[in-house]
C-alpha cells in the first residue's frame, strides 16, 4: 500500500450526524423543519434550533462536495472555537453561492435543502464532512 495516499483516500470513521431543524414561522402550529434551505439560510438561521452549538471541536475541517457539482471539489475551513451549525450553514451557503455563480456550473442554490451533515474522522485524525442534500 502506498503512503502517498491522499486525504480522500484515507479510510473514514463516521463519529456525527449533524442535522439542521428549524421552527416552521408560516404554519400555525409552529413545527419544525428538518432541513434548512441553502440559498435562504441568511433567513433561516434566525429560526434555527440550536444555532450556537458547537457541534464540531475540531478547529479545522474539510467539506466535501459532489451533488450537484458536475466535478466534486472539497474546500477547507478553520475556527479557532470549533464549528456551530450557525458558522457552517453560513460557511456552505457561501461556497454554495460561489459554486453556482461559476460558468462551469448550473444549478439553483434556491432549490438545494440541506438536510444533514455527515462527520468522519480520517484514520490520521482528520475530519471530513459529507452534504446530505434534497432538491
Amino acid at each position: 500500500m502506498s503512503s502517498a495516499l491522499n486525504d480522500n483516500q484515507v479510510p473514514k470513521n463516521l463519529i456525527n450526524i449533524i442535522t439542521f431543524n428549524v421552527t416552521a414561522t408560516q404554519t400555525i402550529d409552529g413545527g419544525i423543519i428538518p432541513w434548512v434551505n441553502i440559498g435562504k439560510a441568511n433567513e433561516e438561521i434566525l429560526n434555527l434550533i440550536d444555532a450556537d452549538e458547537v457541534v464540531i471541536a475540531a478547529h479545522e475541517i474539510t467539506i466535501s462536495v459532489d451533488y450537484p457539482l458536475a466535478k466534486p471539489t472539497s474546500f477547507h475551513l478553520f475556527s479557532s472555537i470549533g464549528f456551530s451549525r450557525k458558522l457552517l450553514l453560513i460557511e456552505i451557503r457561501e461556497k454554495f453561492l460561489e459554486f453556482s455563480k461559476s460558468e462551469v456550473e448550473s444549478f439553483d442554490v434556491y432549490g438545494l435543502d440541506l438536510v444533514a451533515l455527515d462527520v468522519y474522522q480520517t484514520n490520521s485524525g482528520k475530519i471530513e464532512l459529507t452534504l446530505d442534500i434534497d432538491v
